[in-house]
């Protein structure tokens, strides 16, 4: 099968264009859930289905973190607001969630309020590499699934101190390149797959924690989560897979999106059994 997409003259494949053409899919699929991230199944817990899954995904990510009524939290890269909503609905927390997709807050924002957590939840269109909010401003700012976003991880991390109050936490549950290398087939894959979700180069984990440290953070710790995410990838890539080679070829936009967003995800599975990838929860702490 071909994996490369065919982008067509003037075709805007901007990471904004694209989770918009994703945009009624992803509902469809989240359900009341608005989470696609992987889900961590495991971790001494009874965990039986998908949303219990997901839902142990975003507890897992702020751990310790001191939530609490009155804390403000920072969803950087915030999606459909899946996570936002539990943590204010759980926690009774303040967050706020950033998106670069303008289409995706009108639909968090009407979550929000079908939740009945509109007071404690605000949505917001912008760029997390320049952050519109004043300097310490943030309790926790949270990634899921979202800092592989950053074109200038160093510049994104510098700017999450900046946000963050003195002893603020930043936590991010991500994938990222294990160092382990790789063949000419798997180097080619991931090429497609960043290619494929409009990443840009991956970072390996060594680097993420040097960056950290660059940028100005402390009590550095990491966790590796891969035996709780490696289930659920076994499970989708099978259905997935099986939908990218029955599906039509895709000619309109919103199909190509879709088609990429799928091969990818297969592809990506791929390389996380094949130990390229390895999914961690990753923590720093602002000086106080």
């Amino acid at each position: 099968m071909k994996r490369e997409h065919d982008s067509g003259p003037g075709r805007d494949t901007s990471v904004a264009t694209y989770y918009a053409d994703l945009t009624d899919w992803l509902i469809k699929i989240t359900g009341d859930l608005r989470t696609i991230h992987l889900g961590l199944w495991g971790g001494g817990t009874v965990i039986e289905t998908e949303e219990d899954a997901q839902m142990r995904s975003i507890h897992v990510l702020v751990e310790g973190c001191g939530l609490g009524p009155g804390k403000q939290v920072l969803d950087a890269g915030c999606g459909l607001g899946g996570p936002a909503v539990t943590l204010a609905k759980e926690y009774g927390v303040h967050i706020t969630g950033l998106t670069n997709c303008e289409t995706h807050i009108a639909v968090a924002t009407e979550f929000a309020a079908r939740h009945g957590v509109d007071h404690l939840v605000e949505f917001r269109h912008g760029d997390f590499m320049d952050m519109p909010f004043p300097d310490a401003s943030f309790d926790i700012v949270i990634n899921h699934e979202s800092f592989c976003y950053a074109p200038d991880k160093l510049a994104y991390l510098q700017g999450v101190n900046r946000v963050l109050k003195p002893t603020g936490h930043w936590r991010m549950a991500d994938p990222v390149l294990s160092g382990k290398p790789m063949s000419k087939a798997q180097q080619a894959i991931l090429v497609n797959v960043q290619r494929g979700y409009r990443i840009p180069p991956w970072a390996e984990l060594r680097e993420v924690l040097a960056l950290l440290e660059q940028a100005g953070f402390e009590m550095l710790w990491e966790r590796n989560l891969d035996d709780e995410v490696l289930p659920e990838t076994g499970r989708r890539s099978k259905w997935w897979k099986l939908v990218v080679f029955l599906t039509p070829p895709p000619k309109k936009p919103e199909e190509l999106s879709l088609h990429e967003f799928m091969q990818s995800t297969v592809d990506f599975d791929q390389l996380l059994r094949e130990g390229v990838f390895t999914y961690r929860l990753i923590s720093g702490t602002k000086p106080g």
